[in-house]
C-alpha cells in the first residue's frame, strides 16, 4: 500500500467520524425535542387514561341504573 493511498483512506474515514459525529448530535436535540413533547401532553394522556376506565366501568353503573329504572322520575329519565 502506498503512502498516499493510506493518507487518502484516513482522510475519508477522518471525513466518515466527522459526518457521524455531527448526525449524533442532530439525534441527541431531535431526540430531547421528542422528550419535550411528550411531557407536554402526559397530562392530557392521564386523563385520558382515566376516562377509558371510568367508560370502561359503565357498565357495573349501567346495571345499577337497570335496577332504578322504574324509580325514576320525568326529570331524570335521562340518568336511566
Amino acid at each position: 500500500m502506498d503512502d498516499t493511498e493510506l493518507i487518502d483512506v484516513l482522510a475519508v474515514t477522518k471525513q466518515t467520524a466527522h459526518e457521524v459525529a455531527e448526525k449524533l448530535s442532530n439525534a441527541s436535540e431531535t431526540n430531547k425535542k421528542i422528550n419535550e413533547a411528550c411531557e407536554e401532553y402526559r397530562p392530557v394522556a392521564h386523563r385520558a387514561t382515566l376516562v377509558y376506565f371510568l367508560i370502561a366501568e359503565f357498565t357495573v353503573v349501567n346495571c345499577m341504573y337497570q335496577v332504578l329504572r322504574g324509580a325514576c322520575g320525568a326529570t331524570e329519565r335521562w340518568l336511566c
